[in-house]
């Protein structure tokens, strides 16, 4: 999928937590197994989609608090307890898929806690570990009273977009595109907690909260950035650095030129 067409499913993409009794085109979950089992070859995680179990793991208050309706289908992340930056490939991997799953038309959620843990856990073999889920499915338009309720206690959580860079000189334009990707980026609780700084022409993205789902929250946060500003690539891990593509360096070198 083109960048473009990730922007545009960055700005539709929204939680959804009620879903309708509608199977997912069949077209549709071959494009998400094929997406899947691609990422898994390049990150080493071992995602999985289910369809049509998510009862299990969604039905009935003592499983999701209430919080989730209908949830029908859901993505596994799963990964090695070994395997280098797991949490943040989860965050990173997922969310291209859910940016992918939005351009379908699906509604998504990446889900926590709130989930009988111990259901998923039957499709872990061996040291792998579930960090997640990701509820995908179809969605009325039309946002529930509960729904309704819980984006607005979210939206009261937000930091300004300020508050999530740090730098100590004029940025160029295409870091201020990608923190407007950054700011569109779900996180557990809509806590952000993490920052992005601009030094000497250098991008690092580090956390600023240790919460339990920083990490994932961070692999999420890169890959909007990186999205935003138009591509590059991540190096893995807390205060990873953004590497630039070569159009970028001359974008960078020409602002540093007329800033000076």
């Amino acid at each position: 999928m083109e960048i473009e067409k990730y922007l545009s499913a960055m700005e539709k993409r929204c939680s959804r937590r009620k879903y309708e009794d509608v199977p997912i085109n069949f077209k549709y979950v071959k494009q998400l197994e094929n997406s899947i089992a691609l990422y898994n070859r390049k990150s080493g995680l071992n995602m999985k989609l289910v369809i049509g179990n998510g009862g299990e793991l969604f039905n009935g208050f003592r499983k999701s608090y209430g919080l989730f309706v209908g949830v029908q289908n859901y993505i596994a992340m799963i990964g090695s307890d070994d395997l280098p930056d797991r949490m943040e490939k989860a965050g990173r991997f997922g969310e291209k898929i859910i940016l992918e799953a939005t351009a379908m038309g699906l509604s998504t959620c990446w889900v926590g806690t709130s989930y009988d843990k111990k259901a998923a856990m039957t499709l872990c073999k061996g040291n792998d570990t579930l960090d997640c889920v990701i509820a995908i499915g179809y969605s009325d338009k039309k946002h529930s009273l509960k729904e309704r309720m819980m984006e607005y206690g979210m939206n009261k959580q937000h930091k300004t977009k300020q508050a999530l860079i740090e730098a100590e000189e004029p940025v160029p334009e295409w870091f201020l595109r990608g923190m407007d990707a950054v700011y569109l980026a779900p996180t557990a609780r809509n806590l952000r907690p993490f920052v992005f700084k601009y030094k000497d022409g250098q991008v690092t993205a580090s956390i600023t909260m240790p919460t339990e789902t920083a990490m994932i929250d961070l692999g999420i946060a890169k890959l909007h950035f990186e999205l935003g500003a138009g591509g590059g690539s991540w190096e893995y891990g807390n205060e990873g650095h953004y590497y630039f593509d070569d159009k970028r360096k001359e974008s960078d070198k020409q602002h540093n030129t007329n800033g000076a």
